[in-house]
């Protein structure tokens, strides 16, 4: 088969128009030529969480190697931190027009993202909330065009917090397209994964995603589902006419993803979830499928934030295993946070470590504005989910290193914590993006920031034109970014 009578969005088609996205494929590849021409693999996240953190965040001086150490928050990251890179002296008043932005969390949430004013008193509305393109979407548009899906944006917030005189888009939504176009974030486990086993296949009778409607099970795939058939029963024809010319590699890569799609769909009709808290399967393995909807306002009687995290880290886990999309926002909750995460033990600090003490937290803003004891667990068990999912990747084998190694994890907030401050973000880079960024080392960045330090809208520049060859001279709006980091570049 040559890769000049197939696409790199081929498909294995069935009866009634079902299709499954192959993964990469040697048969796929371009030529000599071009492949030495073709960008290599990259990927983006953004794992976001809100209220900023605790003061256990930052770790207690900064070093290269074995010459620094993990904060107490942070501490999680260990089994990563030879892939980490923490940063202090983060800021982003410039996405506010250089000024301290009150009140608090609307304005430190979108501007995070897009770099533009977000307030209410300056003319903004929910049904025009202004924004611009966010720095995923700048990423995506550089390469999404490999993949299926050109970006994936998914999340967990359940409950509707206060807006805090910012249009709620700046508080829902990480990603933007455009002014005025904010693309929000699918919360439900069931729609992602429909969309991920999907992707390529005829949008006719699919249900958009929209704030009215928060990512509900389409219901053509939900008659599917009652009916028992099989997205892999449908395709395994045309399967065995495309095995016979493929090399040996690509047999073992349909044959592998081709099972763990059945192993997924087997999942579709379990009475009740199976997940305990097992953390992601590598690379195109199967998952729990909750039969359950998850939506904003509406979950189970059994809901549980925890396996909730848990599947949208499988979830995403395959998205980037299968190659079905290289960027993905990841909004692990909403700006003003009122959730009660008392499902989380609460820890007692002290310097760069924790200890288990008694009882749970609760209330998540509450905190915040609280016990720094009880915030600082919750951004704790925050990052035990962003080593989580870091370690999913660094165990999928990519050439001779790993998924994690060709990705930039963006761990972070968007304000600094209970003083709503734009300045001194908690911001963490977990990968390298193929060997551009340093990693294991702590800094204290400088720049012309305003209120001092680096620009957020800077370290964006840095991502979107080094890691990803983007050729934006700009991100924000005018004047908010200045130009590229080099101090964190190898």
């Amino acid at each position: 088969m040559s890769a000049r009578n197939v696409s790199r969005r081929a498909i294995l088609r069935g009866a009634g128009g079902i299709g499954l996205c192959l993964p990469w494929l040697e048969a796929l590849a371009p030529s000599k030529v071009e492949a030495a021409a073709a960008s290599p693999i990259r990927r983006y996240m953004w794992m976001y969480f809100p209220n900023g953190s605790g003061s256990f965040w930052l770790p207690p001086a900064p070093g290269v190697g074995a010459a620094w150490t993990l904060s107490g928050i942070l501490e999680p990251l260990l089994p990563s931190k030879a892939n980490v890179l923490v940063l202090d002296n983060v800021g982003n008043y410039s996405a506010y027009g250089n000024a301290h932005a009150e009140p608090s969390h609307g304005t430190n949430c979108g501007p995070a993202f897009h770099g533009y004013e977000s307030r209410m008193a300056k003319g903004l509305t929910d049904a025009a909330p202004g924004g611009g393109i966010s720095v995923d979407q700048v990423i995506a548009t550089q390469i999404g065009g490999s993949t299926p899906l050109q970006s994936l944006q998914v999340g967990l917030s359940t409950i509707d917090s206060n807006c805090d005189g910012s249009p709620c888009a700046h508080s829902r939504s990480m990603s933007w397209s455009g002014p005025n176009k904010p693309m929000y974030k699918t919360v439900n486990p069931q729609a992602v994964f429909d969309r991920l086993v999907m992707a390529g296949a005829p949008k006719s009778g699919m249900t958009a995603p929209t704030p009215a409607n928060p990512a509900m099970p389409d219901p053509t795939l939900e008659r599917q589902r009652l009916l028992k058939k099989s997205v892999l029963d449908a395709v395994l024809e045309s399967a065995a006419t495309l095995q016979p010319k493929l090399s040996m590699a690509d047999k073992v890569r349909v044959d592998q993803y081709l099972t763990s799609v059945r192993d997924l769909e087997k999942l579709v009709a379990m009475p009740s979830m199976a997940v305990n808290g097992g953390g992601p399967t590598l690379s195109c393995s199967g998952m729990p499928r909750p039969p359950e909807p998850i939506a904003d306002l509406m979950v189970p009687m059994d809901y549980s934030r925890e396996t909730h995290m848990n599947l949208m880290i499988q979830l995403v886990t395959m998205a980037f295993a299968c190659d079905i999309t290289r960027t993905v926002t990841f909004m692990m909750d909403d700006s003003r946070s009122e959730f009660a995460y008392s499902h989380v033990p609460l820890r007692t600090f002290s310097g760069t470590t924790s200890v288990l003490g008694t009882g749970k937290c609760n209330n998540y803003h509450g905190a915040q504005h609280g016990s720094d004891q009880e915030f600082s667990t919750i951004t704790w068990w925050m990052a035990v989910k962003a080593n989580q999912m870091a370690q999913a990747l660094a165990a999928i084998k990519e050439g001779a290193g790993s998924v994690l190694d060709n990705t930039v994890i963006h761990f972070g907030s968007g304000m600094h914590g209970g003083n709503h401050d734009g300045l001194r973000i908690p911001t963490v880079l977990i990968g390298s993006g193929g060997g551009v960024l340093k990693q294991n080392a702590y800094m204290a960045l400088t720049g012309d920031a305003p209120g001092g330090g680096a620009r957020l809208t800077n370290l964006h520049m840095t991502l979107i034109q080094k890691v990803f060859g983007s050729p934006a001279t700009s991100f924000g709006n005018p004047g908010a970014s200045t130009g590229v980091i080099p101090a964190i570049l190898v």
